[in-house]
């Protein structure tokens, strides 16, 4: 942002003086400080004020979270200063005036309350005490002073820095370089906040991108270095252009949308064959969501609003019995009543869920008992061929080793098991027990599959074979990442009820999509621009910029200089 910045005052005569500032920065802090960029030299303002920065325009704004550290005791949370909007800060005013040519904005500053009259007795007791009436030159007072500052507060602080002489460890508080630190390092940077060489590898030179890459190896770029001309827009830029650190303890990076607007607004003039749609701001001028679907290899992904979207996971789920207001029947208890938080759970960063599974979330309503007259075993969940083979195990054993009660529960026949009866049995005998119990595994096998079991909740698919009859369970495509492109934080919407985003009361099919539609998501957000009651939503709040896909190389320089595409999308 470049911001020009008037001083206005009034000299004896009566005439106004103005005093012109360029300021350009990602932001514009506004106090009295005296690092601040709008410098209000006045005790009744705050050390940091507030701050400018751009929002398609120089905004003001003020306190934190609803609390302020301004002197005015008013808090001032966000205003836009268009031309002709005029603030009070303190004893100051600030007043918008239309940004000359180059400038992302203008204002005036002028100090409107003056600090009142101070007693007559304390000013004749101040005019008596001077250099002049202590005897000191002010010549001699002046070098002396300059000395002093040259020596503490650079000569002993380089020492460490760059390596000197008079280099001492730094136990004493005057070989520390604080006096020359600009600001708060970052959270993240933090650990290494007092070690200035693990950036500035050079004294006094610019940090280098090959200090930020030590520990950002991993990084990407915005697009394929190859992609050309796209990459030429990134081509030779420093990471310090869009990061810069020492400006408080929360973020490095720009978060203006102009950043990303300026090439996302016609972006096939920028990239032929982007997949993505030109976008201009989150609240009036942003495309329908595009969601990612399994498909039978990798993912498809479908925009909203372009026809209907289904899912095909191959699962058979109604979201309206399962959250039924009178219940649902459980093999155990009365009717329990499920809510959401009963499948979908928090992972352990409490932004996403973890994926729902059989054995955690189902298997305590849906049991897979499959001789319940006998025995509370399950068949396994998850392969059919150790499912079919728990079940000829189990009659296979019953026919020879059952005692008599569970025999004839499980066959329907009196007897026992053959190797409790009296006497040894021939092979023919054993023959024929196996054949029964194989018959019943049959007959058991097809009701888990097609009617009691499995096909409760999956796709089933049976084939006839010379070897016997099979089944097949379709492969779940269950989706636990609708947007994977996307920043979307659960944590941060705890406040909303999970029937606010997704309707799925109703929802009788498992191929009901329930994704939340853009003009869901405006309700509480707003665009880059602050409007009262919705956030304020600027492209970073959702969209990463960096992409892993993409390796950084430092050497990368692209071939083609050019802004606007021609010809295919790889072309030079």
């Amino acid at each position: 942002m470049k911001l020009l910045v008037i001083s206005q005052s009034r000299n004896r005569a009566g005439r106004t003086v103005q005093v012109r500032k360029e300021v350009t920065a990602d932001w514009v802090r506004v106090g009295r400080n005296a690092s601040s960029e709008v410098l209000l030299a006045d005790p009744r303002i705050a050390l940091s004020q507030g701050l400018i920065v751009d929002r398609n325009g120089p905004v003001y704004t003020e306190g934190e979270m609803g609390t302020t550290t301004s002197t005015t005791r008013k808090a001032v949370r966000s205003v836009r200063l268009a031309p002709g909007v005029s603030i009070d800060v303190g004893p100051y005013k600030l007043t918008a005036i239309a940004a000359p040519a180059g400038f992302s904005g203008a204002i005036t500053v002028e100090l409107v309350r003056p600090t009142e009259t101070v007693a007559t007795e304390f000013l004749s007791r101040a005019g008596r005490l001077t250099l002049a009436s202590l005897g000191i030159p002010k010549r001699s007072a002046a070098l002396a002073l300059f000395a002093i500052v040259a020596i503490g507060f650079f000569l002993v602080p380089a020492g460490r820095v760059l390596g000197l002489p008079w280099h001492q460890p730094e136990k004493a508080a005057m070989t520390s370089d604080r006096f020359w630190n600009p600001g708060p390092v970052m959270l993240a940077h933090q650990p290494i906040g007092g070690k200035c060489e693990a950036c500035h590898e050079v004294a006094f030179a610019q940090v280098r991108d090959t200090a930020c890459l030590e520990c950002h190896s991993k990084i990407g770029h915005h697009v394929a270095p190859d992609l050309r001309p796209a990459a030429a827009l990134f081509g030779g830029a420093r990471c310090a252009e869009c990061h810069r650190d020492h400006k408080g303890v929360k973020t490095t990076h720009r978060d203006d949308d102009r950043f990303c607007v300026e090439c996302h607004r016609d972006i096939r003039s920028r990239a032929n064959g982007a997949q993505s749609q030109n976008v201009g701001d989150f609240a009036k001028d942003h495309p329908a969501f595009r969601l990612s679907l399994p498909a039978d290899k990798g993912s498809r992904r479908v925009r909203q609003g372009s026809g209907p979207i289904e899912e095909s996971s191959n699962l058979t789920f109604p979201h309206a019995v399962h959250l039924d207001p009178a219940g649902v029947r459980h093999p155990e208890k009365d009717k329990v009543k499920l809510d959401c938080a009963a499948c979908h759970q928090p992972d352990a960063s409490r932004r996403g869920f973890e994926p729902v599974s059989m054995g955690r979330h189902c298997q305590d309503c849906h049991r897979l008992e499959f001789e319940p007259a006998v025995t509370t075993r399950q068949v396994p969940h998850g392969r059919p061929l150790d499912a079919i083979t728990v079940v000829q195990e189990f009659y296979a054993n019953l026919a020879l080793n059952g005692v008599k009660d569970s025999f004839e529960k499980a066959f329907g026949v009196p007897g026992e098991g053959l190797l409790r009866r009296a006497g040894e049995p021939s092979p023919a005998q054993r023959q024929v027990a196996l054949g029964m119990a194989a018959k019943k595994a049959a007959h058991v096998s097809e009701e888990i599959f097609e009617i009691r079991l499995c096909r409760t909740c999956h796709e089933i698919q049976r084939t006839d074979t010379a070897e016997g009859r099979e089944w097949n369970v379709a492969k779940v495509r269950a989706n636990n990442a609708w947007m994977p492109q996307a920043r979307f934080d659960h944590k941060s919407h705890a406040q909303s009820k999970c029937a606010d985003c997704h309707d799925v009361a109703k929802s009788k099919r498992s191929a009901d999509v329930a994704m939340p539609r853009i003009d869901s998501c405006r309700e509480c957000h707003g665009g880059s621009r602050p409007v009262e009651k919705k956030v304020t939503s600027n492209c970073l709040l959702c969209h990463g910029f960096h992409d892993q896909k993409h390796p950084w190389d430092p050497k990368f320089r692209p071939k083609a200089a050019t802004r606007v595409a021609s010809g295919a999308a790889g072309a030079n």
